[in-house]
């Protein structure tokens, strides 16, 4: 796909060579803006000309074929004439797919043992350097030690260092420049050079000995380091530093009287909003001027939430347990069951006053978390026979093709493949015999460095949408984290941190029921748009994405400040927790949904189910992280 980005009479006007800007899967530019931004302004310079933008998921994965398609490229943007201008940080796989048919502008290091001492000596220098070798794109260094990743570090008189090698990302982030040429070793031709990085590296003890026999940049040398950032890959080298500070250090963590105190605020909810005849319960309560407004619906997420928030109140022995135990059996007894054809599953929505069914349909993600919580119910004795009765009853292997699990929508039936639960659900489906399911994240995170599989991760994770606290920190709680959810939790952190060190805003993100229209918003960290942490809500049929920074809808959720402590217990998180115990407290009544951020002022009178189930599993990790 190729995007004009210039005006026709600018373009016409025009007859430098072009541009190319190959955007790695989803870049900080959103494409539909590109007419916008996308202006030869951006590429000043490498010249001005036609800019031109390439989507890399649409170049064939065979790299001949890809060529191909390069050369036809070159072919209709002013012949021979185009230059070619790439993000110097794309994961190895990437760069070795799109960027082959680009052999135009290549870079000259010259190490030398020493500068020369007066910046009179180091221009003369320079110049000569660039009359041998027939190119302005000369850079003189000094250095040239092998690091451990097979790249040279070298450093120029300012001070800056380099690494050359194989593009891409080093073990520890960095990028790397390349491909590398040593000059002194090969004097490859034009046409063998099929890379628009290309570096050639020549070792002299004078400058009077190099040789020009290597291929001219083209007259266009590529400024370093590059102005254009992919959101990827900035997402990566800003969380490893800022994970280096002090107030990110994990902690031993604590569970004092306060919290506890939090635990049975949160139980207390359960209490009061129980349905005698179903054990369910109220899955939103509010009250103003003394009348109550409840929500009696709910879904098997939250019938999960209800369950696990009940074993936790068990472990933190906030209730008889045998007392518990009889309310979970009523929940597991009263659930329907839908029978079509070979298939058996849960609805999508039920009544909590009689289990009737709400909505029919199947929600793929709501009956992970209901699996899960049964399936940890069933590690009790007492719970066992009924744990097993229920999953008995379920049979979703016709609901499975290709490894994932299909949603039933009113009219169609619809994959849960690209979801941010789907991996969720690749942790918890084994205990109902589908172990071979497909996680979007599992099949992303790959590479040949832990960096390459985190940024290809991240790709998938914005192509997904909005990531919020949960399911990634449940996995934590529930299951113990998989290498994917470990890597997402760091970067997920050292984001927060990141924006509370630029703004000054604490964050606790997290899809969240709230007492104002539009009622339910989706909100956590967006690598696809222009800010990086947004709110999304129905209006209408519309669907909206507001700055969490400036949204009137931007919550702080108490529940993901109880998560994010008991995760990985630190200073700032510690910080997120002291904010919830300070703000989100209705005693006689239970936890908050949350704060708005605007000022952090309570959702009053304002509780529901799943924010209260998660924060006392929160706090029963914690205490057993404690012991």
């Amino acid at each position: 796909m190729i995007y004009d980005a210039v005006e026709a009479a600018e373009r016409e006007a025009l007859l430098g060579p072009a541009a190319v800007l190959m955007l790695p899967l989803k870049a900080r530019l959103d494409l539909r803006s590109a007419q916008e931004k996308m202006t030869s302004g951006l590429f000043s310079k490498l010249g001005d000309g036609t800019v031109l933008a390439v989507d890399v998921a649409e170049l064939p994965i065979d790299p001949a074929r890809a060529y191909e398609v390069g050369q036809r490229i070159a072919a209709s943007v002013n012949r021979a004439r185009l230059s070619g201008y790439l993000l110097s940080v794309l994961p190895r796989e990437i760069y070795k797919r799109c960027c082959a048919f680009l052999p135009n502008h290549s870079r000259h290091y010259v190490i030398l043992p020493e500068f020369p001492g007066s910046a009179e000596g180091y221009n003369g220098l320079l110049d000569q350097a660039r009359t041998r070798l027939g190119t302005d794109c000369v850079t003189l260094v000094r250095g040239g030690e092998r690091r451990a990743d097979g790249a040279f570090l070298v450093e120029t008189r300012d001070g800056e260092q380099h690494r050359l090698g194989a593009p891409g990302l080093g073990p520890d982030g960095e990028p790397i420049e390349g491909p590398i040429f040593l000059a002194d070793d090969v004097a490859p031709q034009r046409g063998d050079v099929r890379h628009p990085d290309a570096v050639f590296v020549h070792k002299a003890q004078t400058v009077s000995r190099l040789s020009a026999k290597v291929p001219a940049a083209n007259g266009i040398c590529l400024n370093y380091p590059t102005g254009i950032v992919d959101p990827a890959h900035e997402l990566l080298l800003e969380a490893r530093d800022t994970l280096r500070d002090s107030s990110l250090s994990p902690e031993a963590p604590v569970f004092d009287a306060a919290m506890m105190a939090d635990a049975e605020l949160a139980y207390s909810y359960l209490e009061q909003a129980e349905m005698n005849a179903t054990g369910l319960a109220l899955t939103v309560r509010k009250q103003i001027n003394g009348k109550s407004f409840n929500n009696s619906e709910i879904t098997m997420w939250d019938v999960g939430s209800l369950i696990l928030g009940l074993l936790a109140a068990v472990e933190l022995e906030l209730a008889p347990a045998d007392r518990i135990y009889r309310r979970i059996k009523k929940i597991m007894a009263s659930l329907p069951v839908i029978q079509d054809g070979d298939a058996a599953y849960p609805p999508t929505l039920i009544n909590v006053r009689d289990a009737s069914i709400e909505r029919r349909g199947f929600d793929a993600c709501d009956f992970a978390r209901l699996t899960s919580a049964v399936t940890r119910a069933a590690q009790h004795t007492a719970l066992a026979d009924a744990s097993s009765q229920l999953m008995g009853k379920w049979q979703i292997a016709g609901l499975m093709q290709g490894g994932v699990l299909n949603n039933i929508l009113k009219t169609r039936i619809q994959s849960s493949y690209l979801s941010h639960c789907a991996h969720y659900q690749t942790r918890v489906l084994p205990a109902l015999g589908q172990s071979e399911t497909r996680s979007p994240y599992r099949e992303a995170f790959a590479g040949e460095t832990v960096a390459d599989r985190t940024v290809n991760l991240l790709y998938t994770v914005d192509k997904i949408g909005i990531l919020p606290t949960e399911p990634l920190l449940l996995e934590y709680v529930e299951l113990g984290p998989s290498a994917e959810c470990a890597v997402l939790t760091d970067v997920f952190l050292g984001a927060m941190k990141h924006h509370f060190d630029q703004t000054g805003q604490l964050l606790a993100p997290s899809e969240t029921p709230i007492d104002t229209a539009p009622w339910f918003v989706y909100q956590g960290f967006d690598l696809g748009h222009e800010t990086r942490w947004n709110v999304s809500y129905r209006k209408g049929r519309e669907v909206v994405f507001e700055p969490v920074a400036s949204s009137p809808y931007g919550i702080f959720s108490t529940k993901a400040a109880y998560l994010w402590y008991a995760v990985r217990p630190c200073r700032h998180t510690r910080k997120m927790l002291d904010m919830a115990q300070e703000h989100a407290r209705i005693d006689g009544f239970g936890m908050s949904s949350g704060l708005f951020l605007d000022g952090y002022a309570q959702m009053k009178n304002h509780a529901d189910l799943n924010t209260n189930g998660i924060v006392l599993q929160a706090l029963a990790h914690l205490k057993r992280r404690t012991r």
